[in-house]
């Protein structure tokens, strides 16, 4: 396998990696930003897991979405697809009205590459306008494991960690 540069994010990656990841979480941000709802979920897997875990203590988060307390838990497409036409449809109280959104997505560090699966994290920083909030900055990082498919990659999980602990105000997909 060819390297680019030798080493990304600390690990041998084959070229073209690391720039594929760093364009995809791009994608992803700047279609939030863009209200284009149907190309964001074609970014994830049919059995994708959405994740946003609670602080379970000052310096420890939840570690099991099935059994403890979430802010976000989302798993498959369908739920996805739910959650966004719940956003459309002004059905959803983190979401009406809707925000006007900015996220900047960066320090992306490649953790593993097995062939098939890439795991990755990224820092985020995303600045809400929210008619009812006023601005709000939020800031994080995230996990996210990548597969790769024959259309490219794909989100199969993405991870959310939000430095609150206290949200004031909502917060929905769109928003972290």
């Amino acid at each position: 396998m060819a390297v680019a540069n030798g080493r990304r994010g600390g690990l041998e990656m084959p070229e073209g990696t690391y720039e594929a990841v760093r364009d995809l979480l791009h994608l992803e941000a700047d279609l939030l930003d863009r209200r284009q709802w149907a190309e964001w979920i074609n970014l994830y897997t049919d059995d994708c897991v959405y994740w946003v875990p609670s602080w379970a203590t000052e310096d420890e988060l939840t570690e099991d979405p099935e059994l403890e307390v979430n802010m976000i838990y989302l798993k498959g497409k369908p739920s996805l697809e739910a959650r966004i036409y719940r956003i459309q449809s002004g059905q959803a109280y983190a979401t009406t009205p809707l925000a006007r959104t900015s996220h900047l997505v960066d320090t992306i560090r490649l953790l593993k590459d097995d062939g098939a699966v890439i795991e990755a994290s990224a820092k985020w920083m995303t600045l809400s306008l929210d008619l009812r909030w006023g601005k709000q900055i939020r800031g994080g990082w995230y996990e996210y494991r990548l597969s790769r498919s024959d259309d490219g990659l794909r989100i199969a999980q993405k991870k959310i960690v939000l430095f609150e602990n206290v949200i004031d105000g909502a917060v929905d997909i769109h928003q972290i």
